[in-house]
């Protein structure tokens, strides 16, 4: 729908007060630069903002610009590492270092993602030389409310960075000029053309921490046929990027980061860094169904402790190796035992896994143009895009969900007659204690454990094609512009040493020796090989789009000029298509000793099962834009644009923009615009799927903290629990209110200012209340109820689904004065439109260009401030953020995804860049600097409160360039570049490698030599 509202409404107080302060800078600044060089316009005429060619307005639009030059300067060779750099894009959610724990799930192998504004993934609107890129062929989820929800974006990788003539960003929702996803805005990349020769660049990178070593190939070639009416143009890119593993850092070795916590800090010691796993190849077991206080192994083993028996009460023993220190009893030569209670063998996860994959990847791009007799022109747009990716993940442990059993009769089982894991080979007296064995034997449950035999290791191939086919020209008046469009990525994803349920559960229980695997042996790959399976995630997504254009740049006369009007059609059709491996889409299944089976347990150890899923959309948009010089010094921008979706309901949206030039130096602009993003298609058509994540279960936490003296019911309330989703097709869009307000200004001739301020009310978010929300809603519940009338069925949470009560839980619920429930075992979620989000900010940028004596200089310098990111709460979120205002939930509890989210996990409040350049004859040099301000990593907020704040990170670039000419039309160009010249490292944060890999790069100082010959 088309809702107009006051533009000065949009912007806060504190917002008006950055625009004064940015005037009053302004007049300071400018009396320092009285002698700068000739007025440079900085805003360029562009294409992203408005699709009217030459239209005046461009002007008047929030856009940021980064040229070839720019790029280059970067000394950047992929698309994800590009915008890492640019203010105005957030996280990439998509960092190979963040995505361990979705494993299969995760959108792997060489890809990079797109988030204006850290709106979320999904929210800014690609294109390529103005016409729309397919996403990329894999999804994976992302945090929106207090879950993961499926999310898709282009794939920032298959643009050949070589290629590009300029990056162009809108600032602004523009849904009324490009369609659906344009919330945060525009990002174009614009491909350079009218080649005419060619250029040959290699580049080799080496770091000063790591063995890595980086490798590029960069080839360019144009020519002009047919006496210049044909232009032919070829770019190429190979990239060989080596491999970065957790053991080439001891930063990462060890997936313990206590001891890298300052001293004195509140935090000393926090568990919460300690990220080594409970499972282990030295595993806890437990005998099935107990063990009755008369058996031999309830006994005291003899030599011991009176109070020492083999398990505890509830049948439950670990193993250690025989050297530990911990060992009660001897099992055989390799492991010892001791019943539980006592400490863990853990294992350390970063024993062997990557943060970045080797990766070989190849874009080629070309074009060509041609302009007929008559003056139509012809343009054709052909890219492909491989990539290889090769990557190194730890072993595979069971979830606490689908854990295996090890039958009575099972041929390594130790309490049966006959095992060779007898207990014969520990001390006499610990032989003579359980002879003789049971003649049926113990059935044994496996709780914590982990198959480090072999680790995980994943092969990735992407692939992306597009071809485009296009004709522009005049008739009469008017000029018309229509394309075709095809495009189609591809990503085949196979993981290598996965395990098999029902493998590995028929190893675990052969009676025979030469087929059976052994859990007692501290590793056994020989019974393990035939347990081990690949399995594979094959996606796919496709866009087809037709397009047709008519504008005419002098429609009627006004006082301020011609105007400009565009009215066009747009079809387009989207698909994609994920097809998983047999074990994990139901076609094999397993049924776990509980009964439980597919869709909430697949046939892969350490993997949630997946259906295949694909669905499809098309789309028809009609539009029209007209741009009004009113005066010759302001400028008006209206636009309209409605798209009818064959899944989801219709929209029409509508665009304001006016640029006013109140004095020659000084412009004025602002905007108001509606934009919207469609429900994407997997959320709408994916069918129910059960994910196991690690959940923090409040409830268990808040009894643990107030269970007096009963024993714990769980070490850290944190365990793998089950989340299940469905898509739906009763979503609707969400739809948001976008508004701006800033200048230009050109301070002294070659210095230029901008300043915006920019605001985004977006309805209708998309997302789920959460699974750790859920068991906080439960707590509060029970917290509500108290430790009476537990039969109360209004004191539970009905989404959530918990085991059987324990016995010796008991005690720790009623001292708590909670009715007492079992562990969290599942959680029932639904995806829904939730409330409002809410975010503002300004930027501000600086661009400078000048020439004298001493040679010619450039500067630019972009901020990006975030003063508002809320998730407005209700209904039951409200009611939990109250409860905690009042005092009746703990401080320390994190109500996901709701309330102000500016600083907290990777929305750091300012990100800015500068560069700074100079050029002299055959000399050049550079210096560039890049911070990523301060934010708080939620779940490790202490009970009173206190924040865990990763700390401000900044680095420096610099480089020099030298020319060498080659004869009159050859150059030889080498650059020497050191990109972290400060050999900064990432600040610390509880992540899989210490540090936060959606936001920073741990990777530290590196060197790169860049040699480009134009011929």
């Amino acid at each position: 729908m088309y809702r107009c509202k006051n533009l000065l409404l949009k912007l806060t107080d504190g917002a008006r007060l950055i625009v004064l302060a940015c005037f009053t800078g302004i007049l300071s600044f400018t009396a320092q630069a009285q002698d700068q060089a000739q007025l440079e316009e900085i805003e360029e005429v562009v294409v992203v903002g408005s699709q009217i060619r030459g239209a005046k307005i461009s002007e008047a639009l929030a856009v940021s610009v980064f040229t070839a030059e720019d790029i280059e300067l970067f000394g950047v060779d992929s698309g994800d590492e590009l915008f890492d750099l640019i203010p105005e894009n957030g996280q990439n959610f998509h960092s190979e270092a963040e995505n361990i724990s979705g494993g299969v799930n995760s959108a792997r192998g060489d890809i990079g993602a797109f988030n204006l504004r850290n709106i979320g993934t999904g929210n800014t609107l690609v294109l390529l030389n103005g016409r729309r890129l397919v996403n990329a062929a894999s999804f994976q989820t992302e945090e929106v409310g207090g879950s993961f929800v499926p999310v898709n974006s282009v794939n920032s990788n298959t643009l050949p960075v070589f290629g590009i003539e300029r990056v162009e960003i809108l600032r602004d929702g523009a849904s009324a000029i490009y369609g659906a996803d344009a919330v945060a805005g525009v990002i174009n990349t614009v491909l350079k053309k009218d080649l005419d020769g060619f250029k040959i660049a290699l580049r080799r990178s080496e770091y000063d921490n790591l063995p890595r070593a980086d490798n590029s190939l960069r080839l360019e070639w144009g020519q002009f046929f047919s006496g210049g009416a044909t232009n032919l143009g070829i770019f190429f890119n190979y990239y060989d990027r080596g491999r970065v593993n957790s053991q080439d850092d001891p930063r990462w070795a060890d997936a313990d980061f206590r001891s890298r916590i300052p001293e004195g800090s509140p935090f000393a010691g926090n568990t919460n860094f300690r990220n080594n796993s409970a499972n282990s190849i030295y595993g806890q077991f437990d005998i099935i169904p107990g063990v009755p206080a008369s058996s031999i192994f309830r006994m005291p083993v003899l030599g011991r402790d009176t109070r020492a028996g083999f398990v505890d009460s509830g049948g439950e023993f670990h193993i250690y190796p025989v050297d530990n220190s911990s060992c009660g009893y001897g099992i055989n030569e390799q492991v010892c035992g001791e019943q539980d209670g006592g400490s863990l063998t853990r294992y350390n996860l970063n024993a062997n896994r990557d943060l970045a994959s080797k990766l070989e990847r190849y874009n080629l791009f070309a074009y060509v143009n041609h302009t007929f007799s008559n003056g139509m022109e012809s343009f054709t747009e052909i890219s492909a895009y491989l990539s290889q990716t090769n990557l190194n993940r730890h072993p595979s442990a069971p979830f606490s969900s689908v854990r295996l059993r090890i039958a009575a009769d099972a041929y390594y089982n130790p309490f049966r007659q006959g095992s060779p894991n007898n207990f014969t080979s520990g001390t006499a007296s610990t032989a003579a204690a359980v002879t003789p064995l049971p003649a049926n034997g113990y059935a044994v449950l496996i709780d914590n454990y982990r198959f480090t035999e072999v680790p995980r290791i994943v092969d990735n191939e992407g692939t992306t094609y597009r071809f485009l086919q296009g004709l522009r020209g005049d008739l009469g008046d008017w000029d018309f512009e229509t394309a075709v469009l095809w495009s189609q990525a591809n990503k085949d994803d196979v993981t290598h040493n996965r395990i098999s349920n029902t493998l590995i559960q028929a190893a675990i229980n052969s009676t025979m020796q030469s087929t059976a695997y052994n859990p007692f042996n501290g590793g056994d790959l020989a019974g393990l090989r035939s347990a081990l399976v690949s399995v594979y995630r094959n996606s796919k997504a496709e866009l087809a789009l037709w397009d047709v254009k008519f504008s005419n740049n002098e429609l009627f006369s006004l006082p301020g000029g011609d105007a400009g009007v565009l009215v066009g059609m747009e079809w387009r059709s989207e698909s994609f298509d994920d097809d998983r491996d047999p074990l994990l889409d139901g076609t094999i299944r397993y049924t776990d000793g509980d009964g439980d089976t597919y869709p909430f347990v697949s046939d892969v150890v350490n993997s949630s099962p997946t259906p295949d899923n694909k669905g499809n959309r098309t789309v028809l948009s009609l539009f029209g834009e007209i741009a009004l010089p009113l005066l010759s010094n302001l400028d008006v921008q209206l636009a309209l644009r409605y798209e009818d979706f064959s899944d989801v309901s219709n929209t029409l949206v509508g665009k304001l923009a006016v640029g006013y030039r109140p004095a020659d130096i000084l412009l004025l602009r602002g905007s108001y615009s509606q934009a919207y993003r469609a429900p994407n298609l997997v959320t709408i058509n994916e069918n129910m799927i059960a994910r196991s994540n690690n959940v923090t279960d409040y409830l268990c936490r808040y009894v643990n903290d107030n269970r007096g003296t009963a024993d714990e019911i769980d070490d850290d309330c944190r365990d793998t629990a089950q989340r299940t989703a469905q898509g739906s097709r009763s979503l609707v869009s969400e739809e948001s209110d976008n508004a701006s307000l800033g200048f230009v200004l050109d301070v002294v001739d070659g210095l230029t200012m901008t300043a915006d301020v920019w605001s985004i009310d977006k309805e209708n978010t998309i997302g789920l209340f959460g699974e750790e929300n859920h068991t906080t809603l439960e707590l509060l519940r029970s917290i509500r109820n108290g430790n009476t009338n537990c039969d109360n069925a209004a004191l539970f949470n009905p989404a959530v689904q918990r085991m059987p009560v324990e016995e010796d839980a008991r005690a720790a619920f009623m001292a708590a004065g909670l009715c007492p429930v079992g562990l969290l075992e599942r959680v029932n979620d639904l995806y829904a439109n939730l409330n409002d989000r809410l975010l503002g900010g300004f930027d501000i940028g600086v661009y400078g260009d000048w020439e004298g004596r001493a040679g010619r200089f450039a500067i630019k310098y972009n901020l990006s401030r975030l003063t508002k990111f809320e998730q407005a709460a209700s209904g039951e979120a409200a009611e939990l953020a109250a409860a905690q205002n009042a005092g009746t939930l703990p401080m320390s509890i994190d109500i996901e995804g709701l309330g102000d989210l500016v600083g907290r996990n990777g929305n750091q409040d300012i990100k800015q860049s500068m560069r700074f350049s100079w050029r002299r004859g055959s000399f050049g040099a550079a210096l560039g600097w890049n911070y990523l301000g301060s934010f708080y990593q939620s779940s490790l907020t202490l009970a009173n409160g206190t924040r865990w704040v990763v700390p401000a990170f900044e680095t420096y670039d610099l480089t020099f360039d030298y020319y060498f000419r080659l004869g009159t039309d050859s150059k030889l160009r080498t650059r020497l570049g050191v990109k972290n010249m400060t050999d900064e490292r990432a600040p610390l944060a509880d992540r899989f490698f210490g540090f936060f890999a959606d936001a920073h790069r741990d990777y530290g100082r590196y060197v790169y030599l860049d040699i480009r010959a134009t011929l």
